[in-house]
């Protein structure tokens, strides 16, 4: 649910052109408006570098569809493709995949049928990967730019660390494994953040927008994104998700080795989102 929102302290020290609905959708600008996630299994399965443009970066998102068709677009599509970035980035990494349907932001009833009916959460087995998956887009991306950049496109932008971390927060794409905080430690160090640390089940970004400020992501007792507070430098409160435990029915987290699925859950989850500039 969201528990706060002040539009005016967003704009002055956040952002002023991209506000909380276009990174959370929906009515997520509006105090009590709601989201839901109901998980409907859970498998392990190996993920690829494609699976990870495609979900955590939405290399989609970058591409008009009414770009003109030529000689160097087509260089493009198929630098775009599967069958290339398997080739040229063949390692494939294990993760558990959560099956869910999702439920936008709403201050009304939710509708009966989901905004999103094939929505797909991963936990690394290994946080290990994540550091793998950075390197790989960033060689894939420079790769990439040139052709871009002559098609008159927005290139991909090339991350650190504390950039993939926060993407990882926004597209949805960070469910973590028991013991929480030794996996949140671990993510922090594979990805050799510099404005990140961690408490038990929480992780604490520094960021910069118009001003410092702080986010704090909470895991909840199942492993997903569950409490989110943007503070400022003061520690004034300017925007907050706050779940409600008790619609969570059942899905658990058992240890860094497997989840287990003993029924069914409605969690809060983030919606993919491409970074911000």
């Amino acid at each position: 649910m969201i528990k706060e929102c002040d539009e005016e302290e967003w704009e002055d020290v956040v952002d002023d052109i991209l506000e909380p609905d276009d990174y959370f959708d929906g009515d997520s600008d509006e105090v009590g408006a709601k989201s839901r996630i109901t998980i409907r299994n859970v498998a392990s399965y190996k993920w690829d570098l494609f699976d990870a443009l495609i979900s955590i970066i939405d290399i989609l998102s970058y591409i008009p569809d009414d770009l003109p068709i030529n000689n160097v677009t087509l260089i493009l599509i198929a630098q775009l493709s599967k069958d290339y970035v398997d080739d040229t980035y063949p390692d494939k990494y294990n993760v558990w995949e959560s099956f869910a349907v999702k439920w936008d932001f709403e201050t009304e009833e939710f509708d009966e049928t989901p905004d999103e009916s094939e929505y797909i959460i991963p936990i690394f087995k290994d946080p290990g990967d994540l550091k793998d998956i950075l390197e790989d887009y960033n060689n894939w991306a420079l790769k990439l730019n040139l052709t871009m950049i002559s098609l008159g496109l927005e290139p991909f932008p090339i991350l650190d660390g504390d950039d993939f971390l926060w993407l990882l927060i926004t597209s949805g794409m960070l469910a973590i494994a028991s013991p929480f905080e030794k996996y949140l430690i671990s993510v922090i160090e594979e990805l050799d953040t510099e404005d990140a640390k961690v408490k038990e089940n929480t992780l604490i970004l520094e960021r910069n927008g118009k001003e410092d400020y702080t986010v704090e992501m909470t895991f909840n007792d199942q492993g997903f994104q569950s409490n989110l507070v943007v503070k400022k430098d003061n520690g004034r409160v300017i925007y907050e998700i706050a779940q409600d435990d008790t619609d969570i029915i059942g899905l658990i987290v058992a240890g860094i080795t497997a989840p287990i699925l003993v029924g069914t859950a409605v969690v809060f989850l983030i919606k993919r989102k491409k970074l911000k500039k």
